[in-house]
C-alpha cells in the first residue's frame, strides 16, 4: 500500500505532539488527534491520511473501535499501527479484522518506529504553503 500521510490518535496531548514532530523532522507528513471523534473528523476531510498510529486504550472509544470504524468507510484503505503498553494488547485485537495492523509496544522503539516506516512506501504530499 502507498502511502502520503500519518495520523497519531493518542488521548496524552503530549504523546502525540511529540511523536507528530519526531515524525515530521524525518519528513512525513503528520497529523494527531486526541480522541477516536477528532480522528474521524480529520480522516473523513483528508484523504492524504492513510496510516493510523493509534494507542489501543483510550477514554471513551479506543483504538480498536477507531480501526472497526475505518475499515468500515466505503472508498477509503487505511493501514494501522496499534501503540499499547497493555500485555494484553493482542486480545483487544482478537475483536477486530487484523489485516495490515501492526501492533507495538510502549515505550515506543523509535527505531523500530523508524524501520517499519521505511518498509513503507510513502509519496510526497505538495506542500500547502
Amino acid at each position: 500500500m502507498q502511502h502520503s500521510g500519518i495520523l497519531i490518535v493518542d488521548d496524552e496531548s503530549v504523546i502525540a505532539e511529540e511523536l507528530c514532530e519526531f515524525l515530521s523532522s524525518f519528513d512525513y507528513s503528520c497529523q494527531k488527534a486526541l480522541s477516536v471523534d477528532e480522528a474521524l473528523n480529520i480522516i473523513e476531510k483528508d484523504i492524504t491520511l492513510t496510516l493510523i498510529l493509534t494507542d489501543m486504550r483510550m477514554p471513551g472509544r479506543d483504538g480498536a473501535e477507531l480501526i472497526q470504524a475505518l475499515q468500515e468507510m466505503p472508498g477509503r484503505q487505511f493501514e494501522y499501527l496499534m501503540i499499547s503498553g497493555h500485555l494484553d494488547a493482542d486480545e483487544d485485537l482478537k475483536n477486530i479484522n487484523n489485516e495490515g495492523v501492526t501492533l507495538m509496544r510502549k515505550p515506543i522503539d523509535i527505531d523500530a518506529l523508524l524501520l517499519f516506516l521505511e518498509e513503507r512506501e510513502f509519496t510526497a504530499v505538495p506542500n500547502e504553503n
